[in-house]
């Protein structure tokens, strides 16, 4: 934007808050209303303005019926504590994908949740206490009800607009904007404030409330994020809700992720006609295999055609993230492991990283599988390097894969069906034996002088699992957890560890969820973030495993740059 423009932007701003033109009428499409004789009429550039921010924004509902991204919200009831804030004491949690029903632009398109999770009722899928049942908080729902701001009737009849600041996000410079509904009655209606670029004059932000939802028997409220994921293209990515009291007793804190558009792009469905088949040069007309396989290199290929099978289908479905930088750093722990303990017999092990919030990690053949809710609480290099000397344990232990995997038609399923079909499990004497082996490969590595961090952050997750079990709970692999038996793994690790000191500001057992990964949300490729470590205050600060608000470094599209996620982190 030229300086000039902004000049005049800025001008006209300053003139609306000196007149104390209280609100804007809007009526989107429909014919503007004649104006009380006693009411100025709004500048022709401002009606310009906001006539683009409502076009736009319908074409946003439009566009939205395009996609079906996958969506996974994550709630923590809590209960607040003098000194450590807020305590959770129950989690609940749902992983699945959004559909809209297509419809004309002046309808709605209706949002339905489809579950990856294996099917159970509802009750105990979640989790839920009878608090929440008779609440009838349905977690599918924290997205639906968020993504615009109305999805029926943002026009000039419905609502009523008052102009707040100029505002940065990020690198955007964005015009607030109070919004609200003339019928403070209608079921549905948004109460809030809007943040829209001034480039395009779309929303980009969303924060405020649901009144009278049609779903729900309570207001929600909610911070609704955007971002420019394709020329042009604004989509919600992050959905923060939280609410003090309901009902005088129940509280919580929800975040919902929304990532794997491209998955319904046209782009993607048109892809098929780009296939090229890559061929040596010069073009060889024989193979370089001599002979067939031997019977041992033959069990071995079968394997690892299990495992890329594996590993391509959950790409495919965008529950793993494509090959990427984290994968490298991951990987670099792993070859210290197999350096300093002599396992130049092992093949090599690459990593890949899931894209819940789940904590687990799992071994296939010679891939290493940990989460992004797991890396995101991991505090230091030492509790990693024990998350994988474990995994790398149950590959040099032999422990295989499923070779039924091998066969093509067992991947011809749908995504709802990905996480009821695959199990990556571990037996109970196999987990034994490869931390035992861990253990052993942790205490030849360079991380032996501080396995006592590692202890540490074991000790945070035995006094964390049973308030977050869902947060605990693997998809796919163990869990760092099993049972109410409190069965740890790596446990031998605990007797090195100190107390844990919930009130200590200097020992940091584990971080909040957030704190180092960052995901793309067009295609699910992931990226560390780049923020700095934040001192902290006092002991409510720590939030070990616990959620936060989300709040991205908003920018332009590039097809080269990345989101930058603002949260705190601990070192």
């Amino acid at each position: 934007m030229s300086n000039l423009r902004i000049g005049r932007l800025a001008c006209l701003f300053q003139i609306l808050l000196l007149a104390t033109l209280v609100v804007l009428p809007l009526e989107g499409r429909d014919r503007v209303k004649p104006q009380k004789a006693d009411t100025p009429a709004d500048p022709p550039e401002l009606t310009s303005i906001v006539y683009k921010i409502i076009a736009n924004e319908w074409q946003c509902n439009k566009k939205l019926q395009e996609y079906s991204p996958r969506v996974e919200t994550y709630v923590q009831y809590y209960q607040p504590d003098p000194e450590l804030g807020d305590v959770t004491k129950q989690d609940g949690y749902f992983l699945g994908r959004l559909k809209f029903d297509l419809g004309h632009l002046q309808v709605a398109p209706e949002a339905k949740e489809t579950s990856f999770l294996p099917d159970t009722s509802s009750a105990e899928r979640f989790h839920l206490h009878s608090e929440l049942l008779r609440t009838r908080v349905r977690m599918g729902e924290f997205a639906t009800e968020s993504l615009v701001v109305d999805p029926d009737n943002f026009d000039r009849k419905q609502y009523t607009f008052t102009p707040v600041r100029w505002e940065y996000l990020g690198d955007l410079r964005c015009l607030v904007l109070e919004v609200h509904p003339k019928d403070p009655d209608r079921p549905g209606a948004f109460v809030g404030r809007i943040w829209v670029e001034d480039h395009d004059y779309a929303v980009v932000r969303l924060n405020g409330e649901r009144i009278h939802p049609p779903h729900w028997n309570y207001s929600a409220h909610f911070d609704t994020w955007r971002e420019n994921l394709q020329p042009g293209l604004w989509l919600p990515v992050y959905v923060y809700s939280q609410e003090n009291d309901i009902g005088k007793k129940l509280r919580y804190k929800a975040e919902t992720r929304l990532w794997g558009y491209d998955l319904t792009s046209r782009q993607r469905q048109q892809e098929w006609t780009n296939i090229l088949v890559d061929a040596p040069a010069p073009v060889r007309d024989e193979s370089e295999q001599a002979s067939d396989l031997s019977p041992v290199e033959s069990q071995r290929q079968l394997t690892i055609d299990a495992e890329n099978n594996v590993l391509e289908r959950l790409e495919k479905a965008r529950l793993i993230a494509p090959p990427g930088p984290v994968d490298k750093v991951l990987e670099t722990v792993v070859n210290n492991l197999r350096a300093t303990n002599h396992l130049e017999s092992v093949p090599p092990i690459q990593c890949r990283v899931m894209l819940t919030s789940s904590l687990e990690s799992f071994s296939l053949a010679y891939t290493i599988v940990l989460s992004r809710g797991l890396i995101d609480v991991l505090p230091d290099e030492a509790s990693l390097a024990m998350v994988l000397s474990h995994e790398v344990a149950h590959i040099a232990l032999g422990h295989k894969l499923d070779t039924k995997f091998a066969f093509t038609d067992r991947m011809q399923i749908s995504d709802e069906q990905l996480l009821a079909t695959m199990d990556f499990t571990r037996s109970r004497a196999d987990e034994a034996g490869a931390d035992s082996k861990g253990v052993e490969y942790l205490k030849n590595s360079p991380y032996k002088d501080n396995l006592a961090k590692a202890g540490l952050f074991l000790r945070a997750a035995m006094d964390a699992d049973q308030q977050v079990p869902h947060l605990f709970g693997a998809h796919l692999g163990n869990g760092l957890t099993e049972g109410n038996n409190k069965m740890m793994r790596m446990a031998a690790l605990l007797g090195v560890s100190p107390e844990l000191s919930r009130k200590n500001v200097d020992q940091i057992a584990a971080l909040p969820l957030g704190s180092r990964v960052e995901v793309n949300a067009w295609n699910g490729s992931i990226s560390f973030t780049t923020r700095k470590a934040v001192p902290l205050v006092d002991a409510s600060e720590k939030m070990p495993f616990r959620l936060t608000p989300v709040i991205p470094y908003l920018r332009a599209f590039s097809p080269t740059g990345k989101t930058t996620v603002a949260a705190v982190a601990n070192k």
